[in-house]
């Protein structure tokens, strides 16, 4: 055994990543020039201890025919790295891959990086097998040396798929969030559209992020009164400037003087995200420009739920004040001083979110007169309350019972005691153009109220009251406070936890009526319940808002989103099953596949030891 072959891998090792460093990282100078001469010095020394050992060998012999293999896959190795430097430097072009042909630049660059690695990892696998056992075994080596190249090809194989996947400009997405896609919900908004719109998109040609949106552009664009332009910002300034655009990436939606403009990009990396959003993004924006903005009027002033979280730590509306501005709805207060008065001539919907405190008899008597004309209320009550809103509840025919609906089955659970049992849940919808959807979807969804009075209708006066939503079975009226059941003095007959009620009008003209949505809860509206999921989906009590307020607002514009349905799952991932996914498919997936082929290998290698013992014996 020659002396310096025992050293052949270590001493290539280092030859490389001196060659590579002073050719890549080092500039001009006397360091280049002692990387490059040191580099050099040891991959001849590697070349001719090699050359040397075949020399010296024997014809036929074993070490004779290692020592070939050793030359002729350092040599390869050798020819990829002086090939590598010339691209380096410069006398070989940069890679490029133009009009899908690969370049000749682009094969040398291939070519010189795959010669380089193949030599390398099969010469040194080689002689790494061959030099640690002590002696020279002609089948270990080789099985040293087809495991090495097998595994040296593999990696090209994926270098080389991965360099044409980034040169070649192609993309395949199947994460949701990149799928710009119009949502059922959109296009029908977008059919119920009574003026035209328009939409211009700022992109320059054969754009990526252009390409991801052009089918959700072209849906919207066959369904209603929609024109779609795609245009170039730097080919027309004048339009731009006129719109505001001053660089691509950019949508705009114009009705009439107004316009809405919705963000993106012209990187796809950076745009991704925004396009799993661009759905409900642009939902928002076709109801602000496509709708007539409508006020509604919040009474104040009596202890009601405020958008944020109050002093007591009870949760805000905020998410329900978001639905609402997303339909083009702007909130303004009515403090006692006007509610007495007469209300404005432009209040359509008049809300009380959860009052505490008790109505003068002259607001009650304003809201009466108000609802009488044809006006349309929401009212979220709490159990156990003095608000003195009986009298007006009475001219709905609804009665608000005493107690709060606990259920023992049928709860969220947050503390895990009794008390739990106040966080009720149902999906029993009565039939009413407010839960129409929410009764289609009862099997996938619960509505959740917590600490909610219990309803029921009355009969005998003019108006009608309508069951909204049923509480579940076993539910009963708590009245003591201790949440456990007692069957003798707490009942179980409670009717509904939301009524909607309604009152012709005969003085407004035919079919005129006034409307009212009455739910037992303030909370079936908080932070905790109200959420959008994302593009055409929301939770139940979301959309028992959203349906309300565009019963009592006489809307007929499609809703905003809907509840999760068979065809439009909602996907959602927490945080610790994301890391653990990441880490399944970086670490997890090798690491089986290696442990496989390691306990395949080593049963081959059982099984040769096994013959080679009965043989010898």
């Amino acid at each position: 055994m020659i002396g310096p072959r025992r050293f052949a891998p270590l001493l290539w090792l280092t030859c490389s990543a001196l060659v590579l460093a002073g050719g890549r990282f080092a500039g001009p100078g006397v360091l280049r020039g002692l990387l490059l001469a040191v580099g050099t010095g040891l991959a001849v020394l590697v070349v001719a201890s090699c050359a040397g050992e075949f020399a010296a060998s024997d014809s036929g012999s074993a070490r004779r025919l290692a020592a070939r293999r050793a030359t002729g896959l350092y040599g390869l190795a050798v020819v990829g790295l002086l090939s590598g430097l010339l691209t380096i430097w410069g006398v070989i072009g940069q890679p490029a891959l133009d009009d899908g042909v690969a370049s000749w630049r682009a094969v040398w660059t291939v070519a010189w990086l795959l010669a380089w690695w193949v030599g390398t990892v099969a010469a040194v696998g080689a002689d790494w097998a061959r030099f640690r056992g002590g002696d020279l075994e002609p089948r270990r080596v080789r099985a040293a040396t087809a495991a090495a190249l097998s595994l040296a090809l593999a990696v090209a194989w994926v270098f080389a798929v991965n360099y044409t996947a980034g040169e070649r400009d192609r993309l395949w997405e199947w994460s949701a969030q990149s799928r710009a896609r119009a949502s059922e919900a959109t296009l029908e908004l977008v059919g119920a559209l009574r003026e035209p719109v328009e939409v211009v998109a700022f992109f320059p040609p054969a754009n990526q992020v252009l390409r991801r949106i052009e089918p959700f552009l072209d849906e919207v664009g066959s369904a209603g009164p929609v024109e779609v332009t795609v245009l170039d910002q730097a080919l027309e300034p004048t339009r731009a400037a006129d719109l505001g655009a001053r660089e691509n990436g950019v949508l705009f939606l114009l009705r009439g003087g107004d316009q809405r403009r919705i963000e993106l990009d012209v990187d796809y990396g950076r745009a991704k995200r925004s396009l799993g959003s661009l759905d409900r993004e642009f939902q928002e924006a076709l109801l602000e420009i496509g709708r007539e903005r409508r006020t509604l009027y919040v009474t104040a002033g009596h202890g009601e739920r405020g958008e944020y979280a109050n002093d007591a730590g009870e949760p805000g509306l905020g998410n329900a004040y978001g639905i609402l501005r997303a339909l083009n709805v702007s909130t303004r207060n009515l403090p006692v001083a006007d509610l007495i008065q007469d209300l404005p001539p432009d209040a359509g919907v008049v809300a009380a979110l959860g009052p505490t405190g008790r109505f003068l008899p002259e607001e009650v008597d304003s809201l009466r007169r108000f609802w009488n004309r044809g006006g349309s209320l929401l009212l979220l009550l709490e159990p156990g309350t003095a608000d003195g809103l009986e009298p007006l509840l009475e001219e709905m025919a609804v009665r608000r019972l005493e107690g709060t609906v606990a259920n023992d089955r049928y709860h969220l659970r947050r503390d895990g005691g009794a008390s739990d049992r106040r966080l009720v849940l149902t999906n029993r919808f009565g039939s009413h153009a407010t839960t129409s959807d929410l009764s289609r979807a009862a099997s996938r969804i619960g509505l959740v109220l917590e600490g909610a009075a219990g309803l029921e209708g009355v009969a005998g006066g003019p108006a009608r009251s309508t069951v909204l939503v049923r509480p579940m079975t076993g539910s009963w009226l708590e009245l003591d406070g201790d949440f456990e059941r007692d069957r003798e003095v707490e009942p179980d007959a409670i009717e509904a936890l939301a009524m909607a009620s309604t009152l012709p009008v005969e003085s407004a003209g035919e079919g005129a009526e006034s409307r009212a949505v009455v739910i037992g809860d303030v909370d079936a509206l908080n932070d905790d319940y109200v959420y959008v999921t994302g593009p055409g989906a929301m939770s139940a009590n979301a959309k028992l808002l959203l349906d309300a307020y565009v019963w009592l607002a006489r809307e007929d514009e499609a809703a905003v989103a809907s509840v999760p349905g068979d065809d439009d799952p909602v996907l959602q991932r927490t945080r610790g099953e994301s890391i653990r996914w990441f880490l399944g498919t970086v670490f997890g997936v090798p690491a089986l596949v290696l442990a496989t082929g390691f306990g395949y290998v080593r049963r081959r290698r059982s099984g040769g030891w096994q013959r080679a013992a009965r043989d010898g014996s």
